[in-house]
């Protein structure tokens, strides 16, 4: 993340501030752009490393949840340094003017839990220049940057894709490809919904009422600290032609499926053929963390140390805190 300098950093002592005090800092706009794992150890699971989990804490008993193309609100509680929403219990290990770190307190195994860190989006904003346009009424319209500057819909159980594609009512049994492209304004309106590909222009209208249907379930974009007009656009592939996955997509759902496989052996204690679909999602995903945990561990119950030694020396290769531990326990 970029320094910002002449920022005076003002870190919040725990022990010296009232829980008055404390909770004022805490009140901001918390844009996520780190995440890791507890122990410190580096995460390569894309699904993880890449999800949105942006908080919004805006009073001292309410906050915005951003995620998964969508944002909730819920209430939560400030007990010293613990923060509780949504069934969640996090620590906030640090805090300061331009910084926030907040650990899971609800997993013992700090390989598992995970540590998040925030900046205010004010400051985020500062690191990127998104794209613009100016519309016919002279206005300024940047293009969405996913991750960045996105308008935010307001629904608790579905995303905007889900819900506008289950307006859509597009028949199961057809085949097609749309790509529906519209503005939300800086006071949540929707202007301008068209459709910018389509492969059966019958539906046409049938997606553009399903895009009207998220009328009044819209929070503008920020940017720079001000709500901005920002141009959206959504694509469905509905089979018309078969999205082609990399060849290390698929390896990564093989090795989580073999992992899986795994575990399952692992649990009725039958090491032998546990050891042997780890193995086989380590070789789909040369970065599965865990499934080189779980090797080990078999090669160890297997009394296959220089194996098990093998993949503690992989994972420290792999920056993983607590491979050096094992390592020293079991290697030396």
């Amino acid at each position: 993340m970029k320094s910002f300098k002449y920022i005076f950093f003002l870190v919040v002592n725990f022990q010296a501030f009232s829980q008055n005090n404390f909770s004022k800092y805490i009140i901001n706009d918390w844009k996520k752009v780190e995440i890791k794992a507890k122990d410190g150890s580096r995460i390569f699971d894309q699904d993880i490393s890449n999800a949105t989990f942006d908080l919004n804490i805006f009073s001292q008993d309410s906050l915005q949840l951003f995620s998964n193309g969508k944002i909730t609100k819920y209430p939560y509680q400030l007990k010293d340094s613990i923060l509780i929403f949504n069934k969640m219990t996090l620590k906030i290990k640090a805090i300061s003017d331009i910084e926030m770190t907040l650990d899971q307190a609800d997993y013992t195994d700090a390989t598992k839990a995970l540590s998040l860190t925030f900046t205010p989006k004010k400051l985020f904003d500062l690191t990127y220049t998104p794209p613009s346009y100016v519309s016919k009424k002279g206005e300024v319209v940047y293009e969405q940057v996913w991750g960045k500057l996105e308008p935010y819909f307001v629904d608790s159980k579905m995303s905007v894709m889900d819900y506008i594609f289950e307006k859509f009512g597009f028949p199961e049994y057809r085949k097609g490809g749309f790509v529906v492209r519209f503005v939300v304004t800086k006071t949540g309106e929707i202007k301008g919904v068209r459709i910018v590909a389509s492969t059966n222009d019958k539906y046409n209208n049938k997606l553009i009422a399903a895009v009207n249907e998220t009328r009044g379930k819209w929070l503008p974009a920020q940017y720079m600290g001000e709500n901005v007009n920002v141009e959206v656009e959504y694509d469905y592939n509905l089979g018309y032609e078969d999205r082609k996955l990399t060849s290390s997509v698929d390896s990564l759902q093989y090795s989580k499926m073999y992992f899986g496989y795994g575990n399952d052996f692992f649990e009725r204690a039958a090491y032998k053929q546990a050891e042997g679909y780890y193995q086989k999602a380590i070789s789909f995903d040369p970065m599965n963390i865990l499934a080189y945990y779980q090797h080990a561990a078999c090669c160890i119950l297997l009394r296959r140390k220089d194996d098990a030694c093998h993949d503690y020396q992989q994972l420290v290769f792999l920056e993983q805190k607590k491979a050096k531990t094992l390592s020293d326990k079991y290697c030396k």
